[in-house]
């Protein structure tokens, strides 16, 4: 008699991150009061762990080492930076709790994660929080100026953007054993993939009253915002390109380079909307001149 095996499918990075981390979350969230433990729940049902799945698999790519502390810490800082952002621009959390609510979530967020990490890992956070509170002093001071200088707007979304994931994958990748120069490539991996998320990111919410990067390209370029969408689409994946090459450089196991890669593209370019030929949209006898364009995220013009 043949018997056969129900075999699950393989989860995905993002699903495998949630599945390592959750037993350790739900630890660290019994530790914390019951009013700041619903802000906490609340934020971090809104976050795709990939901040978490980042440190695992950049681990995953030199050795086999339990880093679910490590990577239940980043994502804990990634979200004590959202908190963060969301009360500087008077929404989301706060909005919802209040704003000492959210205030005293951060801090907890911040004693939670530096409590899950060693030495290093503490230094390796702090310096990339310093970075994104330098992104939002500057952003504070470009608010009141006239001009939009792109490369200001560009420092400013790294410095925000970038730090943590770059820090996510040189901790990960340390904590495995990599050296010096393998960690580095793993960093600017991160550091490359958090500015082409937020690329797409502005581009999937528009405000045309907010200076977000497509905004920006608008103005500078003297183009439709339409059109810096597109600009903001096509440096998304270049910076992807880039994060992508890096990830080759550092020499990681073929398995965990490829699912890196997967995930790369599933936070970036891999939330636009495909590529559609114009004749097929529109006919036959359409204007065949649109499909040289690069395809466009959905946008959203809410303000």
């Amino acid at each position: 008699m043949t018997s056969i095996e129900a075999v699950a499918p393989p989860r995905t990075a993002l699903e495998r991150a949630r599945a390592t981390v959750g037993p350790l979350l739900a630890a660290a969230l019994a530790e914390l009061p019951g009013e700041t433990r619903e802000v906490v729940e609340s934020g971090l049902s809104r976050q795709d762990f990939s901040t978490a799945a980042l440190v695992l698999l950049c681990a995953e790519a030199f050795g086999d080492v339990d880093v679910a502390p490590a990577a239940l810490a980043m994502e804990f800082a990634q979200l004590h930076e959202q908190l963060h952002a969301d009360l500087m621009a008077h929404t989301g959390a706060r909005v919802e709790f209040g704003a000492d609510r959210v205030v005293s979530a951060a801090d907890a967020l911040l004693s939670l994660a530096c409590g899950r990490l060693g030495r290093t890992g503490v230094m390796i956070l702090t310096v990339a929080l310093m970075s994104v509170v330098d992104g939002y002093v500057q952003e504070i001071g470009m608010a009141e100026e006239a001009e939009a200088d792109m490369s200001r707007h560009l420092g400013v979304a790294a410095a925000k953007h970038s730090s943590l994931t770059a820090a996510a994958c040189e901790l990960g990748a340390l904590a495995a054993g990599a050296n010096a120069r393998q960690a580095g490539h793993l960093r600017q991996f991160g550091d490359d993939l958090g500015l082409a998320r937020k690329h797409v990111d502005d581009v999937l919410a528009v405000r045309v009253n907010r200076r977000t990067l497509p905004v920006v390209a608008a103005i500078n370029a003297r183009i439709t915002v339409e059109g810096g969408r597109r600009w903001c689409e096509q440096q998304a994946g270049l910076l992807l390109a880039r994060a992508l090459n890096h990830l080759e450089q550092c020499g990681p196991r073929a398995r965990t380079a490829g699912e890196l890669a997967r995930l790369a593209r599933q936070v970036t370019i891999g939330r636009c909307a495909p590529a559609v030929p114009a004749q097929a949209s529109r006919g036959a006898h359409s204007d065949t001149r649109s499909t040289t364009l690069p395809a466009a995220c959905p946008v959203a013009t809410n303000s």
